[in-house]
């Protein structure tokens, strides 16, 4: 019996259409959060230091959406195509 390394076992739980939208959803909330702990600008200390970390995580979030919506759009692309060869006989469409 093979195993699955841990690697493949997180792709397929990491990349599905409710992951990337809860990461989606984190990264909007974590914007808010930058933006508002920024205020007008002229703030010092610990509002400026929670606007910074809030945004480096939003800017990583943004990066791991795009890297797991390209991941999934592949994974759509391939089970698609492996379907289309496995169903029907050489030489025939689909109409």
């Amino acid at each position: 019996m093979p195993r699955e390394s841990s690697v493949s076992r997180f792709a397929q739980v990491g990349f599905r259409g409710r992951s990337l939208i809860f990461l989606a959803v984190a990264d909007v909330v974590l914007f808010l959060i930058a933006n508002v702990a920024y205020g007008a600008g002229d703030q010092h200390g610990l509002r400026i230091a929670v606007s910074n970390v809030a945004w480096v995580l939003f800017l990583l979030g943004v990066l791991l959406l795009i890297v797991f919506g390209i991941i999934a759009l592949g994974q759509l692309i391939w089970r698609a195509v492996r379907r289309r060869r496995s169903g029907f006989p050489h030489g025939l469409q689909e109409r």
